[in-house]
């Protein structure tokens, strides 16, 4: 199970990742944004004590009680900080480092996190050749002290969908967080209420 769980997770991952040098569209980003919402920096959910720390220590969070992180052996980009997955194997947590590039941190400066979920996502869309489309828009989220921006998106036309949310440290690297659905044996997915409350209470767990 465990072998299957990490092949699941590691085509996920190739979605996740990629280390192309990106040049953000020129279109106006404005007519892709929700307004700002604020939430409790509280969780939700029962949350574990083991901790996600990236290597520089500018960041860490929590996973939900009961989950546990998978080895992944090497066999994902150096970018990745830690996967988490629930015990149903329906949901994986992804945490990862965006790398800086020249080319894109004077648009990210002027766009903020707006130009970093950006970015991240037209990732994902040229790897996958276009697949990965996004569902809804960007959104600010609020949690005390603490900024995001969510996005969502999907290779099945919002059948099935995936969340990511960036932040930028303190230190001024570039992070992200990834909540995506999983279908290991044909086992059903999570409802979207259980989607929504383990990523509201792992987004309160960031700090940064």
């Amino acid at each position: 199970m465990k072998l299957l769980i990490k092949n699941v997770l590691f085509l996920f991952l190739i979605i996740i990742v990629s280390s192309c040098i990106i040049v953000i569209h020129e279109e106006d980003i404005d007519n892709f944004i929700e307004p700002e919402i604020s939430l409790s920096p509280k969780p939700v959910i029962p949350m574990s004590e083991q901790i996600i720390r990236s290597a520089k220590g500018d960041m860490i969070s929590q996973i939900p009680e009961g989950w546990f992180f998978v080895d992944m052996e090497n066999k994902t980009s150096p970018d990745i900080i830690a996967v988490a997955v629930n015990p149903e194997y329906n949901l994986s947590a992804v945490f990862s480092t965006v790398k800086h590039i020249p080319t894109i941190d004077d648009d990210i400066e002027t766009e903020g996190l707006y130009g970093l979920a950006r970015l991240c996502l037209t990732r994902r869309e040229r790897k996958t050749s276009g697949s990965v489309k996004l569902f809804g828009k960007y959104q600010q989220i609020n949690m005390g002290n603490q900024e995001f921006v969510k996005y969502e998106f999907s290779t099945t036309g919002g059948a099935t969908k995936a969340k990511s949310a960036v932040f930028i440290s303190s230190s001024g690297e570039f992070y992200e967080f990834a909540l995506i659905p999983m279908n290991v044996n044909n086992n059903p997915l999570p409802q979207q209420l259980e989607i929504d409350d383990v990523f509201k209470s792992i987004l309160a767990t960031i700090k940064y």
